[in-house]
């Protein structure tokens, strides 16, 4: 036994020290497997120094007044045999610039077409008034109204009057039959009543049955209570005679010595029973002539209910009323029937109005449809006479002198639209416009001269800054920037330029990968040190920054700072506020 303690005892301290052992491995290694789980970050330290502004951006060169070749509407839609000019080349006044096939526009060919419609048009508005005469049963009275053009104000004015006149009809109506509706309800209200009178005279004669029925049956229980009364007495009577026998039996030495007591109990014990028997039937009488008054006194008094329903003149006076109403409803009907009468004569008349008012109305619609139709014709013959007219000739001529810019239409292929080419006027300068935000623009003057990008590209121009606008896509953070472009340069290129070329000393400098932005504005992350028993720590801390200048590689902050920090420029992993981070071995 003390053998297996001494082993427990070994394995115990072998535990302990084994647990041990890694709890120490532990400590000393764990800041360096913590800092192999963090992300890493590189950091510049927070300097001073100057920043040349440049703002940089590209657009596309436009005509600063570019005049549009416009053929004639009938040109559209005919072939282009062939084009003299492209983008680029310069042409004189009157120059061809482009030949077309023979043949019609779209114009022309729509406006025959339109010709054509406004004839059709024509004949089935001449048709539909035909029509209308020989199915409509028009008289030659309605067609006499429909041509003297009687306005539509005459017509109001007759719906109107007779519109008037029905809804006086219609006001004798309402009264009536609410009477009618009401008389209906009184007329009911008294036959509920009636009913409900002959119900209770029904009710009080079944109540008359019934108490004679019970008369009858206490009658009946009385009688024969009093049978039994008279048949308790006899019986008891019996009794007192047997034991009256008894006694002189005794006396007389008839009877044995040794049954005197015997027959003594047994004939007192029978009057004892005659006595309690005639006392219970006399009860029984007693609650028996009780019961029978209490049947007369019910039949007596549901008698005397029904003679007071009977003898009384409530139904009859509500049969009366009942009479009385019932004439005045017929009366009110008879008049309700002739007032729906006068109103339905009415309602006819007014249809019959409106129908021969509209048999008038449509012919005089049709015939100023016949009309209209018949000016629609007259216009469009001309409209294809002038058009005829435009449309000879096969050559497009130049009305200025300048450089094509585009040409909107391909040889072989009909032309689409009136625009057919734009052309620079000679002597007309071109311009170039881009976006940049507010604080950009702060940085920039009207006059400023912009710089190529890749000037090599290039022929020479001289850019120039000439006005700073509200950006319409957003004029409250940005500007539209336009300048002018001399030299040689043609509409429709794009140019990539840079302007503004202002140095100027800052406090704080960062790299431009060092400044970071949200919802609550631009901020950058700084390293702070912090001591712990394992080591320096170190954390991302957040500053909340304004920037004052930046170009390509740096920006120029103000904010929170002092100017001795060292600012996160790249990290391993997303880095936030507060998280721990290692230093990049430099």
């Amino acid at each position: 036994m003390k053998e297996q303690s001494s082993k427990r005892r070994e394995w115990i301290k072998t535990a302990a020290i084994i647990f041990l052992s890694i709890l120490l491995v532990l400590t000393f290694f764990s800041q360096t497997i913590l800092n192999h789980s963090l992300p890493e970050v590189a950091t510049k330290y927070i300097q001073s120094g100057s920043i040349t502004t440049k703002i940089r951006g590209s657009g596309p060169v436009e005509s600063g007044d570019p005049y549009v070749i416009e053929i004639p509407a009938t040109y559209v839609g005919r072939k282009v045999s062939g084009i003299s000019f492209k983008v680029g080349d310069k042409v004189e006044k009157g120059d061809v610039l482009m030949t077309l096939a023979e043949g019609d526009g779209t114009e022309l060919e729509a406006a025959r077409e339109s010709l054509k419609t406004a004839e059709e048009t024509l004949k089935s508005a001449q048709d539909a008034y035909d029509t209308a005469i020989l199915t409509a049963g028009i008289t030659k009275g309605d067609i006499s109204t429909a041509k003297s053009n009687i306005n539509a104000a005459t017509y109001r004015q007759m719906i109107t009057e007779k519109q008037e006149a029905l809804n006086t009809a219609k006001d004798k109506v309402t009264p009536l039959e609410t009477a009618v509706a009401q008389l209906d309800q009184a007329i009911s209200d008294i036959d509920t009543q009636i009913s409900y009178e002959d119900g209770q005279k029904s009710l009080a004669a079944s109540k008359v049955s019934t108490a004679q029925t019970a008369l009858s049956q206490a009658q009946a229980a009385q009688t024969k209570a009093a049978t039994d009364v008279t048949d308790a007495q006899t019986a008891k009577d019996a009794a007192s005679s047997e034991s009256e026998a008894l006694e002189a039996a005794i006396t007389a030495g008839t009877v044995a010595e040794e049954e005197i007591e015997t027959k003594r109990a047994e004939a007192a014990e029978k009057i004892t029973k005659a006595d309690a028997t005639l006392t219970e039937k006399k009860k029984a009488l007693e609650d028996a002539d009780k019961a029978l008054e209490n049947a007369q006194k019910s039949l007596n008094d549901a008698t005397k209910d029904l003679d007071a329903k009977e003898s009384s003149q409530s139904t009859n006076n509500l049969t009366a009323q009942k009479s009385e109403y019932e004439m005045k409803k017929y009366n009110y009907e008879k008049q309700l029937a002739a007032a729906k009468a006068e109103a339905e004569t009415i309602q006819n008349e007014l249809n019959e109005l409106v129908g021969k008012i509209n048999d008038v109305t449509n012919l005089q619609e049709l015939s100023d449809k016949i009309d209209e139709a018949r000016k629609a014709l007259e216009t469009q013959k001309k409209k294809v006479a002038e058009l005829e007219g435009e449309n000879g000739g096969s050559e497009i001529k130049s009305d200025i002198a300048g450089t094509i810019t585009s040409v909107n239409v391909t040889s072989g292929k009909t032309i689409e639209s009136r625009d057919v080419m734009v052309m620079q006027p000679e002597g007309q300068g071109y311009f170039m416009s881009f976006s940049v935000t507010n604080e950009q623009a702060k940085m920039l003057s009207i006059g400023d001269k912009a710089s190529l990008v890749n000037s090599w590209y290039y022929n020479n121009m001289d850019i120039t800054l000439k006005s700073i606008k509200p950006d319409r896509n957003d004029p409250a953070k940005s500007k539209m920037l336009t300048f002018s472009v001399d030299g040689e340069v043609a509409a429709g290129q794009t140019l990539n330029v840079s302007v503004g070329q202002k140095s100027q000393n800052y406090d704080y400098i960062i790299p431009a990968s060092a400044l970071k932005n949200d919802n609550n504005g631009d901020y950058i992350l700084i390293v702070e040190s912090k001591s712990s028993p394992l080591g320096n720590r170190y954390i991302a801390t957040r500053v909340d920054v304004q920037v004052l200048a930046k170009d390509d590689t740096q920006v120029a902050i103000s904010g929170g700072i002092s100017g001795w920090e060292y600012v996160i420029t790249t990290a391993s992993a997303p880095v936030r506020a507060g998280d721990q981070v290692r230093l990049a071995e430099n």
